[in-house]
């Protein structure tokens, strides 16, 4: 996929499995100014025309060298404010051999809410994507949209608005906090911030904000997809960013140098927005217009309405990735939660947890991409670095440990420690049971025939008697399941026997 924007040429390679996922495998990304120009003449100039088509060029040798069967091309709706917009976009297919879609600003906003519907599990959200030249605000509901406003301030703009040596850093994000504001309130749109609505944070601003959270709430988790914070939280990292002048910005981790000028802008229309609620939350996607292009080619029922089982399609996405047998993993899946089902009585554990065993057991062999020795720790270093959709940070987590615990001597309880701010005891519990519970599920399908259809759990006494049902011979799985006979007379201090 080659998306031309106002700033950058982006290179896109996917794999696309047609009616099922995609997954982004690689990105590259040429800096060329074309709104430079815009503004004052109206016109993209031939130098620019010139810059954009060798970048083109090169990128189709790239695809070709790579053996890429199609390539979706895209301009994005900057260009509509060129006089010479036909002829440029004429020039380009012309010399590049490609065919351009052009975006209208109701396709990109469009796109921007369907890489994130279907990726976050929020029913009810405001998406704001602030740009350099404008801010996108996003209201949606029940996964239908209710309104898209176009404010044309974005991060630069704003900033080189209030361009002022003798103000302090606070004084300047002052004056433009209050100047966005008075813009919320002539688009008329202060009344769509109403409470019970979570803000999603997307683009490049979003990214610079959250790096910036990490860093001043000591958060140990690197994940920004579902990063979510709540107004206490982000009125503490508020008292941090409005102190921080240019040269300060440029040292915080993630934050490029030719971002950090514009940082203030962003972080300023972030301040006036989030101002609109006494008490909210505030999400971070990593998904946005490129994904939701994606979505639509991937699986063309987007276009008409979100994916329904979002986790499913992430975890169905990460075994093609990982190239784990899906088969396996669903029918692991399965029998790991039917078990978890039969044993609630011995457990009593809160259906919450099930999206955690459900990664855990569909994914658990994605380790093997890396090698299959030390599989399970391979398993927890993999879960923990992937974008899971619908799940929260917690869940994830936990996920990654419940894997890591099917091989106990993997575990490291000094690691467990470190997330402590997200995890407690009660979990730690819990993950040693559900992990105990997927070693029996691993077990029951390690001939990868499916034979077992069913079972059922009786508490006896010191003893759980599971009762497998197939139309087989399973001797050999229930040989490996009691495997698991150990770890799981540690977890719920009752021997295990499977008929």
């Amino acid at each position: 996929m080659i998306i031309v924007g106002p700033k950058t040429i982006k290179l896109i390679f996917a794999n696309v499995e047609q009616d099922k996922s995609f997954y982004i495998y690689d990105q590259l990304e040429e800096a060329v100014d074309l709104m430079i120009d815009i503004p004052d003449g109206g016109l993209i100039k031939n130098l620019s025309s010139m810059e954009v088509i060798r970048i083109l060029k090169m990128y189709k040798r790239m695809c070709e060298k790579r053996g890429v069967e199609n390539i979706s091309a895209y301009v994005l709706n900057f260009v509509s404010k060129a006089k010479n917009q036909v002829s440029f976009i004429d020039e380009l297919e012309s010399a590049s051999g490609l065919r351009f879609r052009v975006l209208t600003l109701e396709d990109e906003m469009t796109a921007t809410y369907m890489g994130i519907i279907n990726s976050l599990d929020i029913p009810r959200g405001i998406i704001i994507d602030v740009q350099d030249d404008c801010t996108n605000i996003i209201k949606y509901f029940r996964r239908s949209i209710l309104t898209q406003i176009c404010i044309p301030i974005g991060a630069e703009s704003l900033s080189k608005l209030f361009v002022n040596p003798e103000f302090t850093p606070q004084e300047t994000h002052e004056q433009m906090v209050e100047f966005f504001a008075s813009q919320l309130v002539d688009y008329d749109i202060v009344s769509d911030f109403s409470s019970g609505y979570k803000f999603v944070c997307v683009g490049r601003m979003a990214t610079a904000l959250y790096k910036l959270c990490l860093k001043v709430k000591k958060y140990p988790l690197d994940i920004q997809h579902n990063y979510i914070i709540d107004s206490q939280n982000y009125n503490d990292v508020y008292k941090v960013i409005k102190t921080l002048d240019v040269d300060s910005t440029k040292r915080i981790k993630g934050i490029s140098n030719d971002r950090a000028d514009v940082f203030a802008g962003g972080m300023s229309i972030y301040k006036a927005i989030f101002d609109l609620q006494d008490e909210y939350e505030i999400a971070f996607s990593t998904h946005g217009l490129t994904e939701g292009l994606l979505f639509n080619l991937a699986l063309p029922i987007t276009l008409e309405k979100p994916v329904a089982d979002i986790m499913q399609l992430s975890l169905d996405t990460l075994q093609s990735q990982y190239q784990c047998s899906r088969k396996n993993g669903q029918k692991v899946c399965d029998l790991a939660v039917l078990i978890f089902k039969q044993l609630k009585v011995l457990h009593k554990l809160p259906r919450t947890y099930l999206k955690s065993l459900r990664i855990a057991s569909t994914l658990y062999r994605c380790g093997e991409i890396i090698n299959f020795s030390n599989l399970y720790k391979n398993t927890y270093n993999v879960i923990l670095s992937s974008t899971i959709y619908g799940a929260t940070h917690k869940e994830q987590l936990l996920a990654a440990f419940i894997a890591q615990n099917v091989d106990a001597d993997s575990f490291n309880l000094a690691e467990w420690v470190k997330y402590k701010e997200i995890l407690d005891e009660n979990d730690l519990d819990a993950m040693k049971k559900l992990s105990a519970i997927l070693s029996i599920a691993i077990g029951l399908d390690i001939t990868e025939n499916g034979e077992i259809n069913d079972l059922s759990c009786d508490v006896l006494g010191d003893s759980v008697i599971m009762k497998t049902s197939a139309e087989a011979d399973v001797s050999f799985e229930i040989k490996y399941a009691l495997h698991a006979s150990k770890n799981f007379k540690k977890a719920f201090n009752k021997y295990l026997e499977i008929l």
